[in-house]
């Protein structure tokens, strides 16, 4: 092994060493009971562009992302494209199929630059007979993960307006010094319609409806949100039509 190699595999064992405690599934786990586990993952490089996981294909294990950006999404006959999870730093996908060992319906893809860290299916399960907690964690996440599908087929149902609106109203806030709250797209206009399911165009509209019913003011990927209520309101009650 050249000495370029040693160090990589010494930067990528510090980074599944560093994330692995800090993923939300492990939150109950005894840092002491996790060498074992840790030892089975590996490190996974993706530059941008990158296909992680195509349709059909079986996943090695959960994917934890060390940093990055990755989608995942799903493709219709037509060839367009809805985005289901916009997966940031910290957070793993994968679980469900995973475990199960079912072949994907979905596409992952790198946005940007990302490493990820792959726990293998065998570890988990390991893991699960030694750590009674621990597999209650894995009950609740799979059990949330089951949610989020409920309100991404609720979300299906509403019109484009409404959908927006809820996206919005979910994002993180910060304040922008004038009494108002800022959120900021965290990926493209053409993403966020395909996460929306709708066409950027339709996108681009209701955002400037929204701007005109003075929801909203739109600078590029930021918004300030000038009432809160009222697109609280929309995201729940009677639509624009979309």
């Amino acid at each position: 092994m050249t000495p370029r190699s040693t160090s990589t595999a010494a930067l990528d064992q510090r980074l599944v060493q560093g994330l692995v405690p800090r993923l939300r599934i492990f939150r109950d786990v005894p840092a002491a009971t996790l060498p074992p586990l840790i030892r089975q993952c590996w490190v996974v490089v993706a530059p941008r562009g990158t296909t992680l996981l195509k349709r059909g294909a079986r996943l090695p294990g959960i994917f934890g992302l060390g940093y990055g950006s990755v989608k995942l999404s799903l493709r219709g006959p037509d060839g367009e494209e809805r985005v289901l999870q916009l997966v940031s730093a910290g957070q793993t996908f994968g679980e469900p199929k995973a475990l199960l060992g079912r072949a994907s319906r979905s596409e992952a893809i790198a946005l940007t630059d990302s490493k990820l860290v792959v726990i293998p299916a065998a570890a988990i399960f390991q893991l699960m007979d030694r750590d009674p907690r621990f597999a209650r964690t894995m009950t609740l996440a799979l059990a949330e993960r089951a949610l989020e599908l409920l309100a991404e087929v609720e979300s299906a149902m509403q019109r484009g307006a409404q959908r927006l609106a809820r996206y919005l109203d979910a994002l993180p806030e910060s304040g922008d010094g004038n009494g108002h709250s800022r959120v900021r797209l965290p990926m493209s206009k053409t993403l966020v319609a395909a996460r929306l399911g709708v066409k950027k165009e339709t996108l681009s509209r209701l955002l400037r409806q929204f701007a005109a019913d003075g929801l909203i003011e739109v600078s590029r990927r930021e918004i300030a949100i000038l009432d809160r209520e009222r697109l609280a309101g929309l995201s729940s009650g009677p639509a624009h039509s979309a």
